[in-house]
This record gives C-alpha cells, structure tokens and sequence, in this order.
C-alpha cells in the first residue's frame, strides 16, 4: 500500500458521489507528478543512448585469413579487426599492425589525439584518424570500457535523492495510517453515534483527499526537472536527482583533464626564428 492506494480510494468514492470534477482534478495533479518523473528519467537516459550511438553495429574481421562483417557482439577474443581511417574502433583490443592517431576524447577526455603503433591500447567508440589499424580484440563488446561506463550510468541514474528516499519511507507508515482514519471516520460515527452515513462517507472522502499529499508527490519530480533542465542550458550535464544534492556540498573542483576548462584546440603562443632570423 502506497500512497496512490489513497488516491484510487478517494478516485473511486467521489465518483461515487457525482463528484466527476473533484475526481478529475485529483486523478489529472498525480498523473502530472508521474509525467514529469518519467520526463526527468528519460531526459538523464539521453546520455546513456548517447554513449550507445559511439560503438558502431557492425566491424570488418578477418578469420582464416578471410575478410568478413561481423555484428559487433559477434566478435570474440583474439579475433583481429580491421579499422580503416575514419571509423569508430567497435571493441577493446591491442594493436598489432599498422600506425595512426586515434581520437579518445568521448572515453578518455583527452582533447588532442594519440598515436598509435603497435602493441598500444585502443577503446571501443574511439575514432581512427588516419592510417589503417589491426586490432586484436581483448575483451568482448559486453566487457569493454565503453560498457562499463553505460553500466555506471545506468547505476548511478538509478539512485534516488535522499528526499525520495523519505517519501517512500514516509509512504511506508503514513499511508495506512490514512487509510485507517478515513475508513474510521466513515464508519465510526454512524455505527455508533447515529450520524447519517452519506455526510461522514463524504467526510471519510475527504480525509484520503487532503492525506494523498499532493504537494509530496509533486514536489521532488518538478524540482529535478527544473534542476537537471536548468543546469543543462549552461552547460552541465546531471546523471540523476542524486547528484544535485552532492553539488550542493561541493566546495572545491579537482579537473585532471585540459579538455575540461578549455575548449581542447591548440593554438600558437610564440613564434621562436630560427638562427635568430627576422620574422
């Protein structure tokens, strides 16, 4: 028993009493709530399609000496995979043959690419810039550093906020309590004091009413999305409603990545002439 168990019974009652507006309005304010929470959900969850979108579907592999397109989860260990210029490197793996600068930054953050030669490393969702590479895989595509990142996401998004964390906990006692005050209040009084039982079953309605804490279950929903939405228009990206609450208590910022602060393109700062020639 939840809260919405008080607002089905409040729903269903005022039906009962004609009062078709009154039902509606109640059904439409916590419709609206769950609206706006799947809305949050799936606003954090673009970031997980996002990083999904980086791994390519399919890859040239070469077997027996054979070259052929496999589906990426195809792809087992030790199978080498053939990665031309411009493409996304589809799994994990060590390169062993060829030479090229590879772009890491949707992985690593690195803004300037990083050659590679062989027996360099190379992640899943990287592109290739300009040679040709072979890989040999080292992981399968459910075990890649790619994975392991939409794994943390997937985890940290789950995660609720601390004030979610209090309304299941007070839905927990608060709700049946309700539940046995309002059945009290219609029951109690006709049964033993002659009220008339349509004005207290009207009362009894009442009580669910005022207890199915709209405000409670509007409150956390709205704030996220407004905070995550917010945030997003200047350039910063929540995973959940957990993490507003972290930055809340922030007061210092580590950044290990150059990238991060700056926009990642070099430019030139001096120009130093040779055998002291003229410029």
């Amino acid at each position: 028993m939840n809260i919405n168990a008080l607002l089905i019974v409040a729903t269903i009652g005022a039906v009962g009493l004609d009062l078709w507006e009154e039902a509606a309005v109640l059904v439409f304010v916590y419709s609206l709530g769950n609206v706006l929470e799947a809305y949050a959900v799936n606003k954090a969850r673009g970031a997980i399609r996002a990083l999904m979108e980086l791994v390519p579907k399919e890859a040239l592999v070469r077997r027996n000496g054979n070259e052929i397109v496999l589906p990426t989860d195809e792809i087992g260990l030790g199978d080498v995979v053939i990665i031309r210029p411009g493409e996304k490197i589809p799994v994990d793996g060590r390169v062993i043959s060829g030479s090229s600068f590879v772009d890491q930054a949707p992985i690593t953050g690195e803004s300037i690419p990083v050659e590679k030669k062989p027996r360099d490393e190379v992640f899943a969702g990287a592109i290739n810039q300009r040679g040709s590479l072979e890989v040999e895989v080292t992981k399968k595509s459910s075990d890649t550093t790619l994975a392991r990142i939409i794994h943390s996401v997937e985890e940290a998004q789950a995660k609720k906020s601390s004030y979610q964390r209090f309304g299941e906990r007070f839905g927990k006692y608060y709700t049946p309590a309700m539940f046995i005050l309002g059945v009290g209040v219609a029951i109690i009084p006709p049964l033993f004091f002659g009220g008339e039982w349509t004005a207290w079953f009207y009362r009894a309605l009442v009580v669910f009413v005022v207890s199915c804490s709209c405000g409670l279950a509007l409150s956390v929903p709205v704030t996220v999305v407004a905070a995550i939405g917010n945030a997003a228009r200047n350039g910063v990206v929540f995973k959940g409603g957990a993490y507003l609450e972290v930055a809340e208590k922030l007061r210092a910022i580590a950044f290990d990545k150059t990238g991060t602060l700056t926009i990642g393109r070099p430019t030139v700062t001096d120009i130093l002439p040779l055998n002291n020639l003229d410029t």
